[in-house]
Formats: C-alpha cells, structure tokens, sequence
C-alpha cells in the first residue's frame, strides 16, 4: 500500500476515535412505565438528536425494587450518572453520603425560577439543593358531580355536604379517603401547623396542632360518621365508582381508576373551619438527581434542564399524563383548558412536601397506628400522641448514636487481625490431621461428592454465607445511617442481645398514660408461642377429624379431598388477602352474615384477642389440607387386619383409634408437627398481611417484629439480633422434640 494512503487512514482514524471520545455517555435510571415511560425516552432520543456530545443511555428499573437497586449500586460507585426518583429519601441519602451530590453550583438562578417554592424546597436539603424538580403528586377533593355541584369552601361546608349524603345502614358516605394514612392525614396536620416537625426540624408530634387535627379526624369518623371504617385506596375507588361515595381525598393515581360512567370534578381542597388555614396536603415531588460518581456533573445538569425545559413539561404532561413541576407548561392551551389538570395546578399552592428528613422514614408507620386508634377510640390523641413522640425520639437516638459513631475515625481493632490468622492456622490443623482420611474418602466416594457438590455451594451461598453475616451483623450498631461504613467500625459487642434479652418492663408511660409495650420482646415472645400453639393443635386436631372422615367410603370421597385441598393450592398471600377482605368491620362478609342472624357486627382489628383470631382462622384454614394429607397417607398405610382383629376381641372406636390408629400415626405425625411448630413460628405472611398486627403491634409474632425493627425503624443489627434470638428459639425446640421423638420410639 502506497505511504499517501496510510497516512489517509490514519487521519480518519485519528478524526472517528477524536469524535468517539468527544460523545461522552451518561446512564440516566427511571421507573416509568406505559405512557409516562414512551413520553421520557423519546424526550431523551430528541435529546441525543439535537447534539452530538452528549448520548444519554436510559434505563427502566422496576419499581419495586427501585430504590434497593440505588442504595445497592450508588454507594459502591456504580450505577447511573443521573436518576429520577422521588425526593423524600434524600435526607437520609444525603447524611449516608455517597449516593446524591449537591447541584448548586452548576444551576443558575434562571434555571431555578421555572419551579414554585415549595417544589424547590423538596429538592433542598441542609441548605443545598440536590436535585431538580420534574413533576409532583398531591392529594385534592374529587367530587361525583351527579350528587355535589358545588364544592365546600370549607370543612364545615364539607362535613355538611358529607352528611347529607351518608347513610351507613346502605353503605353509603358523604365523604371517603384513607384516613389513617399520614399521607392524607398531612392536609389537616399542616392546615393546623408545621406538621410532625417544628420550623428548626425537631420532632414535635405532640405539638397542640397536631393534637387538634388529630381531634377534628375523631370527631369526623365517631361523631359525624361520614367516613367509612378501614379504609383503603381500593375501598375509596370502588365506593365512588359505585356512587356511594359523594366526595373523595385522593391524586391523579386515581383518576385512571375511575369508571367511565361516573361524572367527576377535581378542586381544591377547602379552608379548615378552626384554623382558618386551608387544608395543605402534603406533596410528593419526583426529581432528577445527581451522582456523585457522574465524570461530568455539568453534563447530566444539562440533560436535567432539558428535560424541565417548558417544551419538555408540556410534552410530558400531554403525553405522560404527569402534572410537571415546571409550572409554565401549564399555559400550553391543551393543559390551560383541562380542569382536572388546572385543579391540581390550583391545590399546588397549598401544598408542603413531604419532609425529607431521615427521621421522616420513622413515622410512617407509627403514626398511621396511631391514626387507628384514635379514630377507633382505643387512645385519646393527646395521650397517643405523647407516647408516640417518646417511642419515636428513643428510635431517633439510637439511630444518631450509630450516625455518629461511624463520622468519627476509628482504627481497625488489633485482635480483630487474629481472626483470619487462627483461621488459617485451625484450618491448617484440620487439614494435616484428616488429611488421609479425606483422600480415602474421596477416592472412594469421588461420584457422590460431585454430586452433591452443587448443592453445597447453594448452601453455602443461600443459607450459610448470609446465616454467618447476620451473626456478625448483630454485634454491631449498623443502621441505615451507617451501614456503608467499615464493618469493624461498627462493632458494640453484646448490647444489641442484651437489649433484647434484659427489658423485664411490659408497661411503658406513666399514670393515666401507663400501658402494655407491645414492643417488649417478652410480649412478643408470649403471643408468638400461643399463636404456633393454638395454630398447630387446631390444624393437627382439625385435619385429624377430616382425614379420618375421608378414610372411609363415603359417598363424593374424590371430590372432597379436591376441595380440602384447593386452600393449599392457592398462594397463601393472595388467601390472607381474601381473608382479610371477609374480615372488614363494614363490608366484610363475616360481618354481613353476622347481621343476617341477628348478631352486632364485631371491630376485628381493635382488640387484642379479635384481632389474634383473625389471624388464627386464616392459618389454620391454611394449615389444615397438608397436615389432612399427610395423616390421611398414614391412615392408608396401617393394615386393615389390625382392626378387624380388634372388632373381634370386642374393641370399641375409641379403644381402636386409641391403641391402633394414633400409635402407627406418630411416624407421620411427629415430623409433620414439627414442620407445623417452625413453620406457623415463623408465618410471616399471615399476621402482616390479614391483621398487620393490629392493634398497634400487640398481635405481631418474633418474625414480623424482626421485620418492622429492620425496615420500619431501619436498625439493621439491632433486627439481625433478633433473627438470631429467633433461630436459637427454634434450635432448642429442634433438640427439645428429637429428644422427645426418641424418647417415644424408645417406649414402643
């Protein structure tokens, strides 16, 4: 080849790889789907279209495991440059460090002043602004135009209008919205003052507002009756599409839900009577932000100001169907002349975001059992709200201590070395010692060892490896405060066991405040070992009498054992569901069939022991067609001769069953039952799902509570322990019944 034509090649080699390297690519993760999802990737394909220096690579993520894969992927430097997401855990992301970075310094007061206020303040935390607002989600009255042509202008107007149109005996309701949910609950906590925390951030939920608001909720559900009992989201739905709600609290999710044959109005919602404040829901705003591991901050800020560009939030809000955050998309005369969009637009003024405090995270669930039991008139608010405030500042403390003890610099222990060096050396001692017996071993039995050698790792993988990191978990202090920071830093020894272990005190208050803590572990404890009790010796007890009655030729034999056991083969999540459905106070059907025949309909889930049989009908009800299997196999297995000789020696049913049949059961019923006892110990689906541990955590199980004090209260270590304290349990239960079992089988 001529030396003219190599030099023309590498001139164009030299001008492609200068042009590749001048594209730079960022990741950009979203949750969006359908409409909203078509509506974002284009924008970003108009994006890469309009310049070449920047290529924008999107990513859908799943929803429900979004924000796993962003705590996972983010602090370990991977993961996307830029993210849509919504802004109530950036507290916590910003105090954990390594997971958002602040944008200040790249955004121009111009580009600020196309975002309202209070969706401004949403992005802003500690002073610093992380992100930049895309679109926002409110909660605001929805109204059946066939039954309400006016809106209330305040809550008097409201409550008025709610009881002229409420009438309980036919299930019908002036007013309807989850009203124990502190997200809708937030309208009347803010109308009154700053909500759950003070202006300097504290936690004030026992503050006089917030008392006030949570009496004028009481008066509403115990002295108006305008609001339906338990509500959920699909009870709201389902009474306005059946017209037997005039007016609902709910956001635009809803409005996709709505039957096409109801006529519906979307306005804001009206004055507090008392306060003279209108209600101020609280706003959940979905912004894009920043990593900190983004090679080019200045590039992704760029993508996010063409992505909240007002030709974007037009596109977006016409085509996604989002109400965007940059409020002059709202002039675009397709959106200027849809009323339910301006209405939303409207209640935007009277909104506050959600606070984005860490300590935020802590009083979801807290505060909604408080709701419940106000409401339900088990706790004053006053007196509720006091021990709320203490339970969650103890909670507080602890995670700050673990905050703070992983900000300060800490050296690695020196004894924590000896560990892997005595590892090494008791390995090495194994090793020498079983060395030929080892090779004998695996010379001889080499085919069987591979083949179980998959299984193995498995185990390792799945059961071992995370069984020994939850141990040592649990001598640590690891919260989501600091569970990024070096393990060994975070070691506090036995003081997680102790805790658990060393509280002797089931009160907690004192005074007229003075009740039963129901997150003693002592307690728990206690309603643990009687719901495997009662649970295991209904469904033994149970299945024994159906498997008995099936054993005999009876008429429709085959078609019973099909229907005995469908209850099995339905996923029990989607049973404790049903179940819980059939168990509501005010459309269940127990309740309904309980009216039929004359009986007063029952609250199930406002005391202890309705609430512990809701959960013990379920599981036993799942219970029963596998234990009914297997003692029915066992019954098939004994020889018919046994009973015809005890006929004729003149043995009587109860002499047979007594001497024949639960003897020759024990081989099948002793391994069954322990089954039962670990696996109703640990049925975490069943108490979370149809009782939610209602009432205010008293009927939870050890399983449940571990859960909540991983994932509600965010203690990781303090739950680990608990997992372990649960394993022992069940480990001594385990050596407990073998022994029992040996015991039996020795006296055969």
């Amino acid at each position: 080849m001529p030396a003219g034509w190599l030099w023309w090649v590498f001139f164009l080699w030299i001008l492609v790889s200068g042009h590749a390297r001048a594209a730079e690519s960022l990741n950009l993760w979203h949750g969006y789907r359908g409409a909203e999802r078509v509506a974002f990737e284009q924008l970003i394909d108009d994006y890469n279209r309009s310049q070449d220096q920047v290529q924008v690579k999107t990513l859908a993520v799943p929803f429900g495991g979004y924000a796993d894969k962003l705590s996972a992927a983010l602090p370990r430097r991977q993961g996307p440059d830029l993210f849509v997401f919504a802004h109530d855990r950036l507290g916590g992301w910003a105090i954990a460090g390594n997971t958002v970075a602040p944008i200040d310094s790249h955004v121009s007061a111009h580009l600020r002043a196309r975002f309202p206020a209070n969706l401004i303040d949403a992005m802003t935390f500690a002073g610093e602004l992380y992100g930049l607002p895309f679109n926002f989600k409110s909660p605001a009255l929805i109204l059946n135009t066939d039954l309400v042509n006016t809106p209330p202008h305040t809550t008097d107007a409201m409550v008025a209008e709610a009881e002229r149109h409420t009438d309980r005996n036919a299930g019908r309701f002036g007013l309807a919205y989850s009203y124990t949910e502190p997200f809708f609950h937030g309208a009347l906590m803010n109308s009154f003052g700053p909500g759950p925390f003070d202006r300097g951030g504290n936690l004030d939920l026992d503050s006089p507002a917030n008392i006030r608001s949570l009496e004028m909720l009481a008066r509403w559900v115990r002295e108006d009756h305008i609001l339906p009992e338990e509500p959920s989201s699909t009870l709201v739905t389902s009474l306005f599409n059946q017209g037997r709600a005039a007016m609902v609290i709910s956001g635009p999710w809803m409005l996709g839900e709505i039957a096409p044959q109801v006529n519906y109005r979307v306005v804001p919602l009206p004055i507090n009577s008392e306060s003279g404040k209108p209600l101020s829901p609280w706003v959940a705003v979905e912004g894009l932000f920043l990593s900190p591991w983004s090679k080019n901050p200045a590039a992704a800020v760029s993508v996010m100001d063409y992505l909240t560009s007002r030709a974007s939030a037009e596109k977006m809000a016409i085509e996604g169907g989002q109400l965007p955050a940059n409020i002059s998309a709202f002039e675009h005369p397709r959106i200027a002349t849809n009323d339910t969009a301006m209405a939303f637009r409207q209640q935007l003024e009277h909104t506050l975001p959600i606070p984005n405090l860490p300590a935020m995270t802590l009083v979801w669930v807290p505060l909604e059992n408080a709701l419940k039991k106000v409401v339900k008139g088990a706790a004053q608010p006053q007196a509720e709200l006091h021990q709320l405030q203490r339970r969650i500042s103890g909670d507080l403390a602890r995670l700050e201590r673990s905050r703070a003890r992983g900000a300060s610099p800490a050296t690695m222990p020196v004894w924590l070395w000896a560990i892997p060096i005595l590892l090494v050396i008791l390995a090495g001692w194994l090793w020498r010692r079983y060395r030929n017996t080892l090779m004998v071993g695996w010379q001889t039995h080499r085919t069987a060892y591979l083949y179980i050698l998959p299984a193995m790792l498995g185990m390792t993988l799945l059961v071992f490896f995370p069984l020994l990191y939850g141990l040592l978990l649990s001598f640590t202090d690891t919260t989501v405060f600091n569970e990024h920071t070096p393990l060994w830093s975070r070691l506090i020894g036995l003081d997680n066991y102790t805790s658990i272990l060393g509280d002797f005190d089931l009160w907690q208050g004192e005074g007229t405040e003075r009740s039963l803590d129901f997150d003693n572990f002592y307690w728990t404890l206690l309603i643990t070992v009687l719901w495997t009790a009662s649970n295991v010796v209904l469904a033994v007890g149970l299945a024994l009498l159906l498997a008995l009655a099936l054993d005999k030729p009876i008429f429709g034999r085959g078609l019973f054992r099909l229907i005995l056991i469908l209850p099995w083969a339905i996923p029990n999540y989607i049973t404790a569901l049903v179940w819980k459905g059939m168990f509501h106070p005010q459309f269940g059907v127990i309740n309904q069939a309980l009216q039929v025949v004359g009986v007063a309909p029952v609250a199930w889930f406002d005391s202890i022991g309705a609430s512990f049989f809701t959960g013990l009908v379920t599981n036993v009800w799942l219970s029963i067609p596998f234990m009914m299997v297997v003692i029915l196999g066992g019954l098939q297995s004994i020889p018919r001769e046994l009973y015809e000789a005890a006929r004729v020696e003149g043995a009587g049913r109860w002499l047979q069953f007594r001497s024949i049949t639960l003897p020759l059961l024990k081989p099948v019923l002793i391994p069954a039952v322990i089954l039962s006892v670990v696996w109703t110990f640990n049925m975490f689906n069943v108490i979370y799902l149809v009782s939610d541990g209602a009432p205010a955590g008293a009927n939870d199980i050890l399983i449940t509570k571990a859960f909540r004090i991983g994932f509600e209260k965010y203690q990781y270590a303090y739950a680990a322990a608990y997992s372990m304290v649960i394993l022992a349990l069940l480990f001594c239960y385990a050596l407990w019944q073998t022994k029992v079992s040996r015991t039996l089988e020795g006296n055969r």
